[in-house]
């Protein structure tokens, strides 16, 4: 027996090991944590697959984002990721994790998850049954077992940016936050900016908005 062949077998032992042992963060946001919290009890039991919910990210190597992110949300959730020890992995549960799901172009809600963290499963529905957990548990178990252990590279992480909660760029329809003042000209119909809709706009503030569409 070679060299190369012990090697393969110790990286394909540690990749058995890794998958077998998945210890996800206990966290939660809105309503798919219930069904995760459904998933672990008696009747379907993800202990089965060696799923051990850890309440420090420091003791965890998969974040499962189970609800929509805010703005005030993401700088927090980007740090607990920051703090996860590699190798580790990013699971999206729901549409409002995938995609802002009901909440999409909201004025508080990001795009998805993985506009500042690396996904690898996605899970459709809304709310996710504990089955379907399950089912992206054992994808992401077949994606572990595929990759090498030791050639396992860390993934591109998003840029972040800290939104400081400020007003998404609603009219073009890009999930980026605005890079500077909106004109009141921009956002006065909008239906989905909510109160800024009705917002009462001094007549200053009017003049100063066609004074620099003026000048430019």
């Amino acid at each position: 027996m070679g060299f190369g062949m012990i090697s393969k077998f110790i990286a394909g032992r540690k990749a058995w090991a890794r998958r077998s042992s998945l210890w996800p963060l206990t966290f939660g946001i809105m309503c798919c944590a219930l069904e995760m919290m459904a998933a672990g009890t008696g009747r379907f039991d993800t202990e089965r697959f060696g799923m051990i919910y850890r309440p420090s990210p420091r003791h965890s190597d998969v974040l499962i984002v189970n609800g929509p992110v805010s703005h005030k949300l993401a700088p927090r959730l980007r740090m607990l990721w920051e703090q996860m020890p590699e190798p580790k992995w990013a699971m999206a549960m729901g549409e409002c994790a995938t995609s802002g799901g009901k909440y999409y172009q909201s004025y508080s809600i990001i795009g998805g998850a993985d506009e500042i963290l690396p996904i690898d499963v996605y899970i459709p529905g809304c709310p996710v049954r504990p089955e379907a957990l399950i089912f992206a548990v054992t994808k992401l178990q077949e994606k572990i077992e595929m990759d090498a252990v030791d050639e396992w590279v860390p993934p591109e992480v998003p840029e972040y940016m800290d939104y400081n909660d400020q007003i998404r760029d609603l009219v073009a329809g890009r999930n980026e936050p605005w890079k500077g003042n909106m004109a009141y000209d921009e956002v006065k119909d909008i239906p989905a900016m909510g109160a800024l809709t009705n917002l009462d706009v001094p007549d200053s503030k009017k003049q100063a908005v066609e004074a620099e569409a003026d000048s430019e």
